[in-house]
């Protein structure tokens, strides 16, 4: 049975109650256009409808909210449109799999909603304290080491909570990611959300069951909090009673009087994790949720699939000497369980995605009979399911859109969120860094620095995910003299895996403008006074904080005379402090 098919659910997804949803939003803009309403009545409606300010006055950044990272091609040309019609020509990947427009006038933002609409889109519940976009692994499906393809079992829950009528006004935001593995570093991070759910299979010889281990409270911010087990296994059935049962004790539990301690991870550090449990088995007896295999057909996946190994061509057969082609193909295309097919990996710099690269990419997916796309936590794009005697002509395809820059999973592709460019709570323009460091860290061909993983946020919120990155950086700002410089938080040593989360520490505040430089001494040093093969991640766990800040001291120590450094990445005037109205706690 699929979600699609409960009478309820459909009915909230109907052309019609959407239409009807889209026409109120236009009548409390104009109610607020005419002083019929005041902007903070009509904040939190707005914020439901996942369009959020940004510091630039007149202007919204309006996110797209995608299912399980999946895009269709035709998702792709309306995005495009979008882009071009209401935005900048470009859009922002983020690292909940969803995809931000900035710079879109409030009076467009329903036009918006009306073309995203006719594609299945939306940028319902993206923003303010609902259930946002529920993540999944972006190679679920064909990923040699899950259990099994995750993919419907995200989106069949990404529906039924949709306009679910009990869970758009929540104490605080609600996160929930799917993983088919414990070890889910670079794909799903389950243990930092509020709702993690691992696959496993319990039983064997005809007696396996399909279910999920379930994770709850964890989230990043101003106190990461790595998640508690609330159950080793659940059966597949009771996945949506579960997760309903968990948003009850939330809504009922959560702190609705001070935003900043209203997180699930202050519920669950409140009452610990056996009351908490409690608590979800008394919700799950009332739960409305069916006990039912709810899912909905992963639309990522060829028609038929061919397990044995597909026959290569005869142009792909004669070898091609291209020194580009194989050093991307080294890091942007890795095997799938399904012997014969790849999936490529698409770097894009900090997740930045231009309109043509939109329409180009659909383009490459229906000209190689290629099923969709999905958008990973780490900003990049994935296509799985390539016939391998194909790789090559899609390489070329890519090639052509700019889309097929090597160094994909490597220490050059980092990750960034918008910070000060337009977001009210930025202090730093992390975007603009982190595009800087894609560029600058190319060259590396150390294996244990290229497996490096550098997140840059704006502020310390952890747009970017800082606290579990390898090198991580956040925002924030000192005085030189009488001057204000922008600067960084350096902390080192984050990491997920099957062990769980390791939280990076924080190392020393650094300026923002040597930060190439300071990372460059960084490796280097780490190259000298590394054990044989030891990792960059064990090398910092011994490494004493005072150790590594000394040695990065006098690339960091500046005076009033370096006038470069009040000047931040992609600036050119001199770096003032200028924040907004943040919205993250709306």
């Amino acid at each position: 049975m699929t979600v699609a098919a409960i009478p309820e659910v459909e009915e909230r997804h109907t052309r019609d109650a959407i239409e009807a949803e889209i026409s109120r939003f236009e009548e409390c803009v104009q109610q607020l256009q005419s002083g019929a309403i005041t902007a903070e009545q009509f904040r939190p409606f707005r914020l439901k409808h996942g369009t959020y300010g940004q510091r630039q006055p007149g202007f919204q950044m309006l996110r797209v909210k995608v299912a399980a990272g999946v895009l269709k091609a035709d998702h792709l040309r309306v995005l495009a449109r979008l882009a071009d019609e209401y935005s900048t020509g470009r859009g922002h990947l983020t690292t909940r799999e969803n995809v931000q427009f900035h710079f879109v006038k409030l009076e467009h933002v329903a036009s918006a909603m009306r073309l995203l609409a006719d594609a299945g889109l939306t940028t319902r519940e993206a923003c303010g304290n609902t259930v946002r976009n529920v993540t999944a692994c972006p190679v679920a499906g064909v990923c040699p080491g899950e259990a099994f393809d995750v993919t419907p079992y995200a989106l069949g829950v990404s529906r039924y909570l949709l306009r679910h009528p009990d869970f758009h006004d929540l104490p605080r935001k609600f996160k929930i990611a799917f993983s088919g593995c414990e070890n889910d570093g670079d794909c799903a991070v389950a243990g930092i959300h509020d709702v993690g759910l691992i696959a496993q299979v319990r039983g064997s010889n005809g007696t396996s069951h399909r279910g999920f281990k379930v994770l709850v409270g964890g989230g990043l911010g101003s106190l990461p909090t790595e998640s508690a087990v609330l159950s080793d296994f659940v059966p597949e059935e009771e996945l949506l009673p579960t997760i309903e049962a968990v948003l009850r004790v939330f809504t009922e539990t959560g702190n609705r009087k001070n935003k900043l301690l209203a997180r699930l991870k202050y519920v669950l550090r409140a009452k610990g994790i056996e009351e908490f449990r409690r608590l979800v088995a008394e919700k799950r007896k009332v739960s409305q949720a069916p006990a039912e295999k709810f899912v909905v057909p992963s639309p990522i996946q060829p028609t038929l699939v061919t397990i044995a190994p597909a026959p290569l061509s005869s142009s792909a057969a004669v070898t091609q000497i291209d020194p580009d082609y194989d050093r991307w193909a080294e890091s942007n295309l890795m095997s799938q369980r399904q012997a014969g097919y790849g999936a490529i990996w698409i770097k894009l710099s900090a997740g930045t995605f231009y309109s043509n690269q939109m329409r180009g990419l659909g383009d490459v997916l229906e000209k190689n009979e290629l099923t969709g796309v999905r958008i990973a936590v780490n900003q990049d794009l994935v296509i799985p399911w390539v016939p391998f005697d194909r790789v090559r002509a899609v390489y070329d395809d890519l090639r052509a859109f700019d889309l097929a820059t090597p160094g994909a999973r490597t220490i050059s592709d980092v990750t960034g969120c918008p910070g000060a460019t337009t977001c009210n709570l930025g202090i730093t323009r992390s975007l603009t860094l982190a595009e800087v460091l894609s560029r600058e860290l190319n060259g590396y061909t150390d294996p244990e620095i290229q497996k490096l993983r550098i997140k840059i946020s704006g502020c310390p919120n952890s747009c970017g995910h800082h606290h579990i990155a390898d090198i991580g950086f956040y925002g924030n700002v000192r005085k030189i003299g009488d001057q204000q410089a922008p600067y960084y938080q350096l902390l080192l040593g984050g990491k997920v895996d099957s062990n769980g989360v390791r939280f990076a520490r924080q190392i020393m505040a650094v300026p923002a403008r040597p930060i190439p430089t300071i990372i460059r001494e960084l490796l280097l040093f780490y190259q000298q006074e590394r054990q044989s093969k030891e990792t960059f991640s064990d090398w910092v766990a011994h490494t004493p904080d005072k150790v590594i800040a000394e040695q990065l001291k006098p690339f960091a120590d500046v005076t009033s005379s370096a006038e470069d450094i009040f000047v931040d990445w992609g600036d050119t005037e001199t770096y003032s402090l200028k924040l907004g109205r943040g919205e993250c706690v709306a």
